[in-house]
C-alpha cells in the first residue's frame, strides 16, 4: 500500500471509530465493535473495513445491521472528511476473524502440550 493510501486509510479509521462511538446504538445495535484494520484500493474508490465483533452471540446479524446502515455511515463520514477528499469512497464492512484464529491456535497448542506431557510421564517403577 502506498503512502497516500496509508494516510487515507488511517484517517478513515480514526473518523469512523469516532462516528461509531457516537452512533453506537443505532448503527451497531448496541454491540461492542472495534475497527481492527482499514485498507483502501489504489484508486481510493473502495474502503475495506475489518471489524472485530466481541462477545456477540450473533455476529452475522450485527454485521448485516452495520451493512444496512452503510449509506448513513458513508454520509456521516462524508460530512467529516468533505474538505480532505474529492470523492468519498464506497465502504465495505467485513468481520475480522483474527481473534477466532488466535483462540483456535491457542487451543491446539494447549492440546499438544497436554498430550506431550502425558506421553512424557512414565509410570513409576515398582520394585
Amino acid at each position: 500500500m502506498g503512502i497516500r493510501q496509508e494516510k487515507v486509510a488511517r484517517q478513515i479509521q480514526k473518523d469512523l471509530a469516532e462516528l461509531m462511538q457516537q452512533h453506537r446504538s443505532e448503527w451497531m445495535a448496541g454491540a461492542f465493535v472495534t475497527i481492527s484494520n482499514v485498507t483502501i484500493t489504489p484508486d481510493l474508490g473502495y474502503v475495506n473495513i475489518y471489524l472485530s465483533l466481541y462477545n456477540n452471540a450473533n455476529r452475522a446479524a450485527v454485521l448485516d445491521h452495520i451493512n444496512g446502515q452503510n449509506k448513513e455511515i458513508r454520509k456521516a463520514l462524508a460530512k467529516r472528511v468533505r474538505h480532505s477528499f474529492r470523492t468519498i469512497p464506497e465502504l465495505r464492512f467485513y468481520e475480522d476473524n483474527t481473534m477466532d484464529y488466535v483462540e483456535k491456535m491457542d487451543d491446539l497448542f494447549k492440546k499438544i502440550h497436554s498430550e506431550d506431557q502425558k506421553s512424557n510421564e512414565t509410570p513409576s517403577d515398582t520394585v
